[in-house]
């Protein structure tokens, strides 16, 4: 059975490279998104404040958890990990627009 801090820390990890992999991949995508169609534009800015929920989401579960004590912390893992999907469905949508 995986322990809190195993998890937290795996979930930590996965979560910084997943912003700065996205910081760097924002960049290029707002950068097209100037030169689209204005519903397209429209569409991938409604998607950039729907991650910044997940990402906020997410942060927040991190920070229950890192709160929680040994006996409650798998009870939150479950909203985690689901945040966790939320968030990369987020990003592949956003993608989505430029493909």
């Amino acid at each position: 059975m995986e322990t809190k801090d195993s998890y937290l820390k795996k979930m930590k990890a996965k979560f910084d490279d997943l912003n700065y992999k996205w910081n760097i991949e924002r960049e290029k995508l707002e950068a097209k998104a100037e030169h689209a169609k204005v519903e397209v534009k429209k569409k991938f800015e409604q998607s950039l404040i729907n991650l910044q929920q997940r990402r906020e989401q997410m942060r927040q579960k991190l920070d229950q958890i890192d709160n929680a004590g040994e006996e409650v912390w798998t009870n939150i893992k479950e909203g985690a990990d689901k945040a966790w999907n939320s968030l990369n469905e987020a990003i592949k949508k956003a993608r989505s627009y430029f493909d």
